[in-house]
């Protein structure tokens, strides 16, 4: 992480200090060659009244011949050979060396012939005007010359400065995308692994305790490593606590097997005749021993299919006909309270199901149904075809299961709030245990209920067999 905004920190930096450096030398550039023409061109232009200077004093000189005046011209063409020598030192191109050299030549010459006794005055004032007039038109060159390279030096800083835009453009776009590239970077390596721990969380909360990869050695990775251990910790209390409870139910069996004889004994008299009352006492007894059978049985079973020991024997199955006698049964348990229970059976295909297993699933629904739904109330199975092979529903008339209970409803020992209405009691492992055999068989089941009108329990079956199935062993 660290690496990743030092690259985005070295990234910025280079590009503006490339942007800085190429604006900085278009303004040296501009600055040096603006100052030394400018200067150039202010010195030439003190030569045209230098110039006038020196040629009213010729022609005074050449008209009275008064020494005075070859002086103050003598003078004048000082002044003008000094401006000479600035501008010699500012200027930098042959064409204004040349211009430069051949302007003192042509000075010099005619300063030559001002001061030359052997010429006549009359030649030499002819020719000053001349002369002048050229060294006039020499300055006036030189400078347009320094106006063309201050404007071709315009023109290059305006190209250097839109080259330098355009770099510096494409280098802050590169570091925009290097900086993008970074911080999705980092951003992935932050939330990978956060989403890894929120799915390792998710599956130990369903009861699958799986390690989550550690990637590294930072906060992230230590975090993981505790995240595992904290698993498989909960994994072999898990075990711990399924092989105790498997132990339990396995040796509930003889004591129950006993109690199951000892009853059938007293309520068939043979040890002697019972009055009303004992048999009575005798029934519930075995109500209670049945109960407690069957909470047993389907916490062993439960217990083998969480532990992956459950076999289940799939076959071609009509589900009608399977269904058929679980709902006579469930007819009989919901006779005393007197509620009816309805079937509404479309043709559905054959599914591949375990029957003994199914029926569990039928049984366990129909009886919660009974249960739960009050005196005189209604129940109906629904036997129809769905996406993936048959759907069986179990609709109730009953007491309803609040909304934030409906995800939790197929959680071991779980109790909903509404249950609290009725006298009767489960156990928490039924719907528990349809949950299991249901994705054994590759099924799924859902409810959907509303409070004080009713409950529907839905489960959906395969009509074939496909990939390999939650819970089903391999053969050997």
């Amino acid at each position: 992480m660290v690496l990743g905004f030092g690259i985005i920190v070295v990234a910025m930096v280079v590009v503006y200090g490339y942007i800085l450096v190429n604006l900085d030398d278009v303004y040296t550039a501009v600055t040096t060659a603006v100052s030394a023409d400018v200067a150039a061109i202010n010195t030439a232009q003190e030569l045209h009244p230098l110039l006038d200077e020196e040629e009213l004093y010729a022609e005074k000189y050449l008209a009275v011949r008064d020494t005075m005046y070859a002086r103050l011209r003598r003078e004048a063409h000082r002044l003008v050979r000094l401006r000479l020598d600035s501008l010699e030192h500012t200027v930098n191109s042959r064409a204004e060396r040349s211009l430069l050299a051949a302007f003192r030549h042509t000075h010099d010459w005619l300063a030559h012939s001002l001061d030359s006794r052997a010429r006549a005055p009359g030649a030499v004032s002819e020719q000053l005007a001349d002369t002048m007039s050229v060294l006039h038109a020499r300055i006036d060159h030189f400078i347009q010359l320094n106006q063309q390279v201050i404007a071709t030096t315009a023109a290059n800083v305006e190209t250097n400065t839109t080259h330098a835009m355009n770099v510096g453009l494409w280098l802050v776009l590169g570091a925009l995308a290097a900086t993008v590239g970074v911080a999705f970077f980092i951003t992935r390596t932050i939330t990978t692994p956060i989403s890894q721990l929120r799915h390792g969380t998710e599956r130990i909360a369903r009861g699958e305790y799986q390690s989550v990869p550690v990637r590294g050695h930072d906060e992230i990775g230590t975090l993981a490593v505790a995240f595992n251990d904290m698993s498989d910790r909960l994994k072999r209390i898990d075990e711990y606590k399924a092989e105790m409870m498997q132990q339990i139910s396995h040796e509930l069996r003889t004591p129950l097997q006993a109690m199951h004889a000892a009853y059938y004994m007293l309520a068939e008299q043979i040890a002697g005749p019972l009055n009303e009352r004992q048999l009575h006492l005798v029934t519930t007894i075995r109500d209670n021993i049945d109960a407690l059978s069957t909470f047993s049985n389907q916490f062993l079973d439960l217990s083998r299919i969480e532990a992956g020991m459950m076999e289940f024997h799939r076959q071609q199955v009509d589900l009608l006909s399977l269904l058929t006698p679980i709902i006579n049964t469930a007819r009989v348990m919901a006779a005393p309270k007197e509620i009816t229970i309805g079937l509404a059976a479309q043709s559905v295909p054959p599914v591949s199901i375990d029957p003994e297993k199914f029926s569990t699933v039928a049984t366990n629904l129909l009886s919660n149904a009974v249960k739960f739904t009050q005196k005189g109330g209604n129940i109906t199975v629904t036997v129809a075809p769905c996406g993936s092979g048959a759907r069986v529903a179990v609709k109730d008339s009953g007491i309803g299961i609040d909304a934030d209970d409906l995800p939790k409803l197929f959680t071991k020992f779980f109790q909903a709030k509404s249950a609290s209405a009725v006298s009767v009691k489960g156990t928490g492992v039924g719907l528990a245990l349809v949950k299991a055999i249901m994705d054994g068989h590759g099924g799924k089941v859902y409810a959907t209920s509303t409070v004080g009108v009713g409950s529907t329990f839905t489960v959906e079956i395969p009509s074939q067999i496909t990939g390999s199935l939650p819970h089903a062993p391999q053969p050997n």
